[in-house]
């Protein structure tokens, strides 16, 4: 009798383990434009980021600084494109030559927020 309930045990937690719902990975950005540490001749049009996964568009950001940490005047509000809604960008005013930092924000399926940051510079 014991082992008739130890294995009914076991049955039990394999299927509630195969019945969970399925895990979702935390939203991470799979490329960038421009891309960090990139050194450009001339002001790029806007910032492009792309993640691994859909992100929420009311909570996700990009705020461009100068190398001071003060906001660029003139940034378009960020917004979320792509086929699956995995890209977010921002169009950019044009660019005075020097350093930038890339700030963004954003929010998977799985609502987890999620941050990050990179440098580019103009040239």
């Amino acid at each position: 009798m014991k082992r008739l309930a130890s294995l009914f045990a076991v049955a039990a937690m394999a299927a509630a383990t195969l019945a969970a719902p399925q895990v979702y990975a935390h939203a991470t950005v799979q490329a960038s434009e421009p891309a960090a540490n990139a050194e450009l001749a001339k002001s790029p049009a806007a910032i492009k980021l792309s993640f691994n996964e859909a992100i929420d568009p009311a909570f996700s950001t990009i705020v461009l600084q100068d190398s001071f940490g003060k906001p660029v005047p003139g940034v378009a509000k960020a917004v979320v494109g792509g086929d699956g809604k995995e890209q977010l960008s921002a169009e950019l005013p044009a660019l005075k030559a020097g350093g930038y930092i890339v700030r963004w924000v954003a929010i998977g399926p799985d609502g987890h927020r999620r941050t990050g940051q990179y440098n580019f510079s103009v040239k």
